[in-house]
Order: C-alpha cells, then sequence, then structure tokens
C-alpha cells in the first residue's frame, strides 16, 4: 500500500448487546425521521469539526498542524463522526496529512542529529498514552456537550418516535 495514499482509522466500539434495541429503531425508522436525524447529527459533527479544526493553536508547531486540521471533516451519519487526514495537505519530503496526523498530534522521537525534529516533543503522558496537543485534547474537552446533544437528537428523533408506536 502505498504511504501517501494509506489512512489509518481509529474506532472505538460500543457494547453492541446493550444498543441492540437503538439499532433496530434506527433500522425500523420511516425515512423522513432517518433525514431529519442525520441532518442533525450532521450539524453535531460540522460543530465538533470546526472545533477541532481550531485546535491547531494549542500545538507546539502551529503551522504543521494547521496544515492536518485543514482535513478535519464532518461525516453525515446517524452517530456524529469526523475524518482527520487523508491525503491532502503536502508536506516538504512529500509527505501528507495523514502520514503526519499522529506525530503532529502526539509529538515524536528525539530531534534529528543536525537539530531538526520532524515534530514537536512527545505530549504529556495520560494514561495508557499521551494527552495530545490540540485535536485529541479537544476533543476531550469537548466530548461531554457533543454526547449530551448526540443523546437529545437521538432522544427526540428516534426514542419519543419509537415510545408512540
Amino acid at each position: 500500500m502505498d504511504m501517501a495514499t494509506s489512512k489509518a482509522t481509529v474506532k472505538i466500539e460500543p457494547d453492541r448487546r446493550q444498543l441492540s434495541s437503538l439499532y433496530k429503531a434506527f433500522r425500523e425508522m420511516d425515512d423522513g425521521s432517518k433525514q431529519s436525524l442525520k441532518d442533525e447529527v450532521t450539524s453535531i459533527s460540522a460543530w465538533s469539526a470546526t472545533e477541532l479544526q481550531n485546535s491547531y493553536t494549542m500545538n507546539p508547531y502551529p503551522a504543521q498542524a494547521q496544515k492536518v486540521a485543514a482535513t478535519i471533516r464532518a461525516n453525515k451519519d446517524r452517530i456524529p463522526n469526523v475524518t482527520i487526514g487523508g491525503s491532502k495537505g503536502r508536506f516538504s519530503g512529500g509527505a501528507v496529512s495523514g502520514n503526519v496526523l499522529f506525530g503532529s498530534e502526539f509529538g515524536g522521537p528525539a530531534p534529528f542529529a543536525n537539530g531538526g525534529s520532524r515534530f514537536p516533543e512527545r505530549s504529556a503522558p495520560e494514561g495508557r498514552g499521551n494527552i495530545g496537543y490540540g485535536i485529541f485534547k479537544k476533543l476531550k474537552e469537548i466530548q461531554p456537550r457533543l454526547s449530551a446533544e448526540w443523546k437529545d437528537a437521538v432522544n427526540r428523533h428516534v426514542i419519543k418516535k419509537w415510545d408512540e408506536k
């Protein structure tokens, strides 16, 4: 696989047993309700994408982080999500935003022998990893609001309609 076009995907999977009735409700929604939910959730995703795009200023290498942040886009789905990286935003040496996303966000190895460095120093440790400089730090900050807005949308478009049946 060509590194310039490869993508890294980070998936967080919920316990499907706990969500089986919600998935059933999603499947049984009429087309208008599905579209209404998708539109509202896309709006939530767009808000979160904007918040994440603005997080590049927290990075020690803001020019590098800004190129990565420019690739953040909202996806249209029933669950809020965004795409980050990909093959846009070329750097010197031919790297693309998808190649430098995690190094820019969490830092990288020690500087080169000539004193230069590809990425900022590693960000502070947190749990089993690092806290991150911008995108992941901002995501943790907005997660309570993002979750609350999504739950409200699901409640209005799915749960209440499901209860009416």
